[in-house]
């Protein structure tokens, strides 16, 4: 009897509990488990399907990865208007789904996770998304597609620091999930995540190019902004117009990999500078400056960066002598020296070069990237893929708890480096190695996301390590 008691008492508080951090996650719980009475059961049900029963509809639809034949299905723009349509009614469809399958996956955390702030904010952002598109009807109208245009628009943009969040989430969650669970989810978020975006901009980019030619009347001007190394690469606009005869949509089928790789060099180079006062020279070797291959800019410029971020950072540091202190003078903080500057003594002659070598055959793209940064150490090398780890010291995260251990420690999958997204930001612990300019190093996501970019297409990435010499990676990109 007591016990029934008991039991009484504590289920009331633990609704509230639920209810007061998860609201969505208390709505779903209470919705399944409350009993039907015989007055509810009396109400006829409506026959509009709610959020949740979509949701559960196209989130059975089988996962599948975009193809350069998906890109290519609908022909080189301009498209007619029926063939721009089926494009957009198959983008909404295809949107849906993978929505839906981002939220489904979000509900099948563990009760703490799911609450934790920033999983929340993706989950939130995942669901709010997929009811705007679900207000959207069929296309069968220029008239729609615009509204499906704007609501594909607003997703890309609000979904951009998706992966920093969820860096965020994992970072406070990982004591209530095992690592193989967190890989598994952030391998499955970050494809899917790829997907969405592809396909999303895709049809943006279709549509982009092929309604001035439909609307004469009324043309819209295609934003060819300029090159500005200030920005991170993969936020700038594709190298050539969204319009050229060589794009379809996102793919361009004549990209330069020479240009890309000196855009990106130049990129880091600029960045390198402006951290430590000084970058070593590179050079790209191999295949003519003249040959272009078929392949999405955006992955390759995104792989490119994080690449010779790793190759220019491990270069200076490595190279640089090391300061004799042992005499113990002018150690007076308050007394500036010029030396205090970062490697403000040393020129780009005194680094070896970052070695880029471009291999093309037809179908595939290899990219040698050699450094003599010192390599791996034997004891780092496991781990240089994993989520998370960074060898970069971080700066305080003014949320996190000073006296904790994990506070102390540098690099490891313990302390991950997670960082608020590309130059850092409100989300988490910023890196020692951010400027103004961008970060250098330090989100520790750049090796897992670079590899996965590059196996999107069935592509890889790898990496071999001579321990006190220096790096290379081989990174292999399928082409059209």
């Amino acid at each position: 009897m007591m016990l029934r008691r008991a039991g009484a008492v504590v289920r009331p508080h633990a609704w509230r509990t639920a209810a007061a951090c998860c609201p969505r996650y208390a709505a779903r719980l209470l919705s399944s488990a409350a009993p039907a009475t015989p007055a509810a059961a009396s109400v006829p049900r409506s026959s509009t399907p709610t959020n949740h029963d979509l949701i559960t509809r196209y989130s059975q639809s089988p996962t599948r990865t975009v193809t350069f034949a998906d890109l290519m299905m609908y022909g080189n723009p301009p498209l007619d208007e029926q063939t721009l349509l089926q494009s957009a009614e198959r983008t909404r469809s295809e949107l849906m789904a993978g929505l839906a399958r981002r939220v489904s996956q979000h509900l099948s955390l563990p009760f703490l996770p799911a609450t934790n702030p920033s999983l929340a904010k993706v989950h939130s952002l995942y669901s709010s998304a997929f009811s705007l598109l679900s207000e959207i009807p069929e296309v069968t109208s220029l008239a729609d597609n615009d509204k499906l245009c704007a609501a594909v628009a607003q997703m890309v943009e609000e979904h951009r620091d998706n992966i920093p969040l969820l860096a965020k989430g994992f970072k406070e969650c990982r004591k209530y999930l095992p690592d193989a669970t967190i890989t598994d989810f952030l391998d499955r978020a970050i494809r899917n995540r790829i997907s969405l975006r592809l396909i999303a901009e895709q049809h943006l980019s279709l549509s982009a190019a092929s309604l001035p030619h439909l609307r004469p009347s009324d043309p819209s001007a295609v934003s060819s902004a300029p090159k500005d190394l200030r920005f991170e690469p993969a936020a700038r606009p594709p190298s050539s117009s969204a319009s050229g005869t060589s794009r379809v949509g996102v793919l361009d089928l004549a990209l330069s990999p020479h240009e890309l790789v000196s855009t990106c060099a130049e990129y880091v180079t600029l960045l390198c500078e402006s951290t430590y006062g000084v970058a070593p020279g590179y050079r790209i070797e191999g295949a003519d400056p003249s040959t272009t291959v078929g392949s999405v800019g955006s992955h390759l410029e995104y792989i490119m960066t994080e690449l010779l971020k790793n190759a220019f950072r491990a270069t200076v540091e490595h190279n640089v002598p090391k300061r004799d202190d042992e005499d113990g003078a002018d150690d007076d903080p308050d007394v500036f020296r010029f030396d205090d500057l970062p490697h403000a003594h040393m020129m780009k002659s005194d680094f070896p070069e970052v070695v880029i070598t471009i291999g093309v055959v037809p179908g595939a793209m290899t990219i040698r990237i050699r450094d003599r940064g010192g390599g791996v150490p034997p004891e780092n090398l496991a781990n240089v893929f994993s989520y998370a780890f960074t060898s970069v010291p971080l700066l305080p995260d003014p949320d996190s708890d000073p006296d904790s251990p994990a506070a102390a420690s540098y690099g490891g999958t313990s302390n991950a480096g997670y960082l608020g997204g590309v130059g850092g930001g409100p989300q988490g612990g910023e890196s020692a190695l951010q400027t103004n300019v961008g970060t250098l190093a330090g989100l520790g996501f750049g090796l897992p996301l670079a590899r996965i970019y590059a196996g999107y297409f069935g592509g890889s990435l790898d990496l071999v390590s001579m321990y006190g010499w220096g790096t290379d990676v081989y990174c292999v990109i399928k082409t059209v």
